[in-house]
């Protein structure tokens, strides 16, 4: 069974009641009055303190294939919408989206027990989920966190293109002991010198979102899908609540953000300019673009964007 057959499968075994959402709550309503546009320095500032990555020598992480999307867990009026929606915002981004018949690559998972999910797949899937990717997965349940997410990547050519793989590199002798490598290896026919980008680039093979439905109780699908957008397609953020919240600190105003702090009666409900301004950074630059080069590449799109 491919792997994303079998998560699922296994969401299907945990229901999640989509009556959730349509229940009376005591949370106030939430008023919308836009945003206050901020500095190009204070964009900067932000994407340096969220961005986990920032070397020279680091290539970008993000989809270069086109998304394939499933969504499950909440019936299939409901998933269907949280899709559709997710889909619509990644066109939005210029992010290129696979044709009817694909095979998932990026997933969003709504249960009631996200702890007993992730063991079932390290049990039965353990290639889709790595004892390095589980480590922070078991961290992120001990904070509490409201989604667990991770993605499988690998290196690819300059322009995002897919590598081959060889038990023999260039170079090396054609017969003898020394002829072949000790496995099967992706191999860079692609790579050549250059001033400026590395020989490489960093593809997400897949990506999934797990939300537990206890959290959602209160939001509307549209939030809950412009929240699991900027967890698919913006890898390896870091989700620090204070500081996507609009918070002022020492007299600066953040920019707020989908992503903080997630629950009924806080936070921005539809992905802002800030968010939209770095998807679509992040999928204009070039596909080796270095990680140093996001900041900038963000300031710029929500400096031209608008609210």
């Amino acid at each position: 069974m491919h792997p994303w057959r079998f998560l699922a499968a296994l969401v299907l075994m945990t229901p999640a009641p989509v009556s959730l959402f349509a229940q009376e709550t005591d949370a106030p309503e939430i008023i919308v009055s836009g945003e206050r546009p901020l500095d190009t320095d204070a964009i900067r500032l932000a994407v340096r303190e969220l961005a986990k990555v920032h070397r020279s020598d680091e290539p970008l992480l993000r989809f270069h294939d086109p998304v394939c999307l499933s969504v499950s867990g909440l019936g299939a009026a409901a998933s269907s919408q949280v899709r559709e929606r997710i889909l619509e915002n990644t066109r939005a981004a210029d992010v290129p989206v696979a044709d009817k018949g694909c095979r998932a690559n990026a997933l969003v998972l709504i249960v009631d027990d996200p702890a007993s999910l992730i063991e079932g797949i390290q049990k039965d899937q353990p290639k889709l989920l790595s004892p390095a990717k589980r480590r922070p997965l078991d961290a992120a349940l001990a904070r509490g966190e409201k989604a667990l997410v991770w993605h499988n990547e690998e290196t690819r050519g300059a322009q995002g293109q897919a590598l081959r793989t060889s038990f023999s590199a260039p170079g090396m002798p054609v017969t003898g002991p020394s002829s072949q490598l000790g496995a099967e290896t992706r191999i860079n026919n692609h790579g050549r010198a250059r001033r400026v980008g590395a020989t490489d680039s960093r593809a997400v093979v897949n990506g999934a979102v797990i939300l537990n439905v206890e959290n959602l109780v209160g939001m509307d699908l549209e939030r809950v899908a412009d929240f699991a957008t900027m967890r698919l397609l913006v890898p390896g953020v870091r989700v620090v609540p204070d500081a996507l919240a609009g918070v002022e600190e020492d007299g600066a105003v953040r920019p707020q953000s989908v992503l903080a702090p997630f629950s009924p009666d806080q936070g921005a409900e539809r992905l802002t300019r800030f968010d939209r301004a770095w998807m679509e950074a992040l999928y204009s630059l070039e596909p080796n673009a270095s990680s140093t080069r996001l900041p900038a590449a963000v300031a710029n799109a929500y400096e031209n964007g608008s609210e």
